[in-house]
């Protein structure tokens, strides 16, 4: 622990002596400092402490961050929001600090030809309390394709495809978008699944987007 740090936070009571420890405590820092969250926890509510309450301040080396106390649980006090982006598979390693993450996912978009077009991957994000999946986009296939537009990648967009004669055009299904959130440890190693787009299908087809996955975060 740093010089400044603490594991208690006193209440003192009328016509108290107080020793000099406790003043040069009270002197060094006007904010509790803490060396984690146990220290902090333990802190509060017992004999001679201080009753945790709404507004309460604390500093934690662990992390060194300022958080404050809302009432229900603890803050980290302006905070800033983080967003990695992933365009392809891999891995997310949670940052330090971080207990809680929100996924954007988007599924691959489907693909579009005459025929065998491809449904578009799925994307995932596999928190612990559980994988959330956003589905790929369903395939359009269509006899006498003439012209295709490929999906953009990364975009999660269906595939376009028109008949020769013009008459008929298609649009394959762009993926499923999920928006979730979920507990994270930091440090964890979560896996992130971006689905590929749909495969182009016969005479002339064309490919969906891949998707894409965001994770937001705030430290």
């Amino acid at each position: 622990m740093g010089a400044n740090a603490q594991t208690t936070v006193p209440t003192f009571t009328a016509a108290q002596v107080l020793t000099a420890d406790q003043m040069n405590q009270s002197a060094r820092t006007g904010v509790p400092v803490f060396a984690d969250t146990t220290a902090r926890d333990a802190a509060f509510g017992g004999s001679g402490e201080k009753t945790l309450a709404e507004g309460q301040l604390c500093y934690l080396e662990s992390t060194d961050k300022v958080q404050f106390y809302n009432g229900t649980s603890w803050a980290n006090l302006g905070s800033v929001t983080n967003v990695d982006r992933f365009t392809a598979s891999g891995t997310w390693t949670v940052p330090a600090g971080v207990t809680y993450a929100v996924a954007h996912i988007r599924g691959g978009g489907g693909g579009a030809g005459d025929s065998s077009s491809g449904t578009g991957g799925s994307s995932s994000v596999a928190f612990a309390g559980g994988t959330i999946t956003a589905n790929g986009g369903n395939p359009a296939n269509t006899t006498g394709t003439s012209a295709t537009v490929a999906g953009a990648t990364n975009s999660g967009q269906g595939a376009f495809a028109r008949t020769t004669s013009g008459t008929y055009s298609f649009q394959a299904s762009d993926g499923a978008e999920i928006v979730a959130g979920g507990a994270v440890t930091p440090a964890a190693s979560i896996t992130v699944t971006v689905g590929a787009g749909g495969t182009a299908g016969t005479n002339g087809g064309a490919a969906g987007g891949s998707g894409y996955i965001w994770i937001e975060y705030q430290v």
